[in-house]
C-alpha cells in the first residue's frame, strides 16, 4: 500500500482530522476518546480531558484548567488506579493523578508525533504508540526503557501477552515485539493495512485481527503462522475494529455493516447478517444481553445472540468509535451532532448526555 493511500486512510479514520505532510498538529475535529473504569469516565476531546460523573454526565473537572491551542486530546485515557496516562497532539504523553484535582505527575516528551491510540500497561511498563513511527516503552518513573521504530505511524492500542507486545501496523503487518527490549520477534504480513487493534484468545493462544483489504485472520502467537484466513468468498469489506468472543463465537464486523460469527478454532462461519449501514466502529458486549452496534449515521442497536434487535436508538451526529460499556451503561461518542457523549441503560433508555461547555 502506497504512502499516499495510507495518508488517505488516516484522514478517513480520524473522521475529518486533516494532517499536513510536514506538521503533526490537528486542523479539524476528530472523534472523542472515551475510557471507563469503576465509577470513572474520562473523555478526551479537543483541548481538554474531562472526568464525567457516571450518575449525571456532568464534568467534575477538566484538564488543563485553561485551554492551550497547542494541546489537543483525542486518544482514550489509560486508567490505572488513581492515575491516567493520556497522549496529546503536541507530542506529549502525560501521567495525571485524578484522585482529586487533576495533577500532572510527569510528561514524556521525547516523541515527535501525535498520540491517537490508547496506551497499554503491564506491570511497570507503559507501551505508547505514536504517529512518528515509533512505539515507546516507558516505566512508571518516566524513564524510556526502549523504542521500536517502524515504517508508518502507529495509531492502534497495543496488546501485551506474557513476554510479547503485539501491535497492528499500517504497513500490512502485525508486529510481535520482545516486551523486555522492543526487538522484533516476528512480523506477520497481511494483504492490507492493519488499523484494528489485535485481539487475543487464551484458549487457542492466538491473535485475531482484520485488515483494510477485506480479510480476517487467526495468527498462532507462538509460531506466527496464519492458521486460517476468512474473506467471505471475496465479499468481506475492510475491517476497522476488534472482534468480541462470546460463548465460543468470534464475532466481528466490516465497514459495510456486515456482522459475522466464526469458529475461533476453524474460521468456519456460524452466521452473518447485515446491520444496515456503514460501520467503522466495532461491537461492544453487554453481559447477559447481547452486543451493541453503532452505525456511522448514529443508529445504535442492541442485538441478542439470536441476532434479533432488542432495542434501537438514534443519536445526533456521526459515530466512528466502538461504544464503551460500563457496569450499567452504554456510552456512545459522536461528532458533528447535538452532544459529544450519549449514555443509555441496558434497556435502551437515555440516562444522560454530555456536551462540553464553550
Amino acid at each position: 500500500m502506497s504512502k499516499k493511500l495510507l495518508r488517505s486512510v488516516l484522514i478517513v479514520l480520524l473522521a475529518g482530522l486533516l494532517l499536513a505532510s510536514c506538521a503533526m498538529g490537528p486542523r479539524a475535529e476528530s472523534t472523542p476518546g472515551i475510557s471507563a473504569g469503576e465509577n470513572q469516565i474520562f473523555v478526551s476531546y479537543l483541548n481538554y480531558v474531562y472526568e464525567i460523573d457516571p450518575a449525571n454526565g456532568i464534568a467534575t473537572w477538566r484538564y488543563p484548567e485553561k485551554s492551550n491551542i497547542k494541546q489537543v486530546f483525542y486518544a482514550p485515557a489509560l486508567i490505572d488506579g488513581e492515575s491516567i496516562y493520556v497522549g496529546d497532539f503536541a507530542n506529549d504523553l502525560l501521567k495525571i493523578n485524578v484522585s482529586g484535582t487533576p495533577t500532572v505527575e510527569w510528561i514524556f516528551s521525547e516523541a515527535k508525533g501525535w498520540y491517537q491510540g490508547k496506551a497499554a500497561k503491564d506491570g511497570n511498563l507503559i507501551i505508547a504508540p505514536n504517529s512518528d513511527r515509533n512505539i515507546y516503552a516507558i516505566d512508571e518513573s518516566n524513564t524510556l526503557v526502549w523504542t521500536h521504530h517502524g515504517d508508518f505511524a502507529y495509531i492502534s492500542e497495543p496488546l501485551i501477552v506474557d513476554d510479547m507486545v503485539i501491535v497492528s501496523s499500517q504497513d500490512r503487518k502485525v508486529v510481535f515485539l520482545n516486551k523486555a527490549d522492543g526487538t522484533t520477534i516476528r512480523e506477520v504480513e497481511l494483504n492490507g493495512a492493519v488499523i484494528a487493534p489485535p485481539f487475543y484468545d487464551t484458549q487457542t493462544d492466538s491473535v485475531f485481527v482484520g485488515s483494510l483489504a477485506g480479510e480476517f485472520v487467526r495468527i498462532d502467537r507462538q509460531s506466527g503462522e496464519i492458521v486460517w484466513s476468512f474473506d467471505d468468498s471475496g465479499t468481506l469489506g475492510s475491517v476497522w475494529a476488534q472482534p468480541i468472543l462470546v460463548d465460543g463465537q468470534l464475532i466481528f464486523n466490516d465497514k459495510t455493516g456486515k456482522i459475522i460469527s466464526l469458529s475461533p478454532e476453524t474460521g468456519l462461519q456460524n452466521w452473518q447478517f447485515i446491520a444496515g449501514g456503514s460501520m467503522p466502529a466495532g461491537l461492544a458486549w453487554v453481559e447477559g444481553k447481547g452486543f451493541v452496534v453503532a452505525l456511522e449515521d448514529g443508529t445504535i442497536t442492541l442485538y441478542g445472540m439470536d441476532r434479533q434487535a432488542i432495542w434501537s436508538r438514534i443519536v445526533s451526529g456521526s459515530v466512528y468509535n466502538t461504544p464503551v460499556v460500563t457496569d450499567t451503561m452504554v456510552l456512545v461518542g459522536a461528532i458533528k451532532g447535538d452532544n459529544l457523549v450519549y449514555a443509555f441503560d441496558f434497556q435502551g433508555q437515555p440516562v444522560w448526555t454530555f456536551k462540553p461547555e464553550k
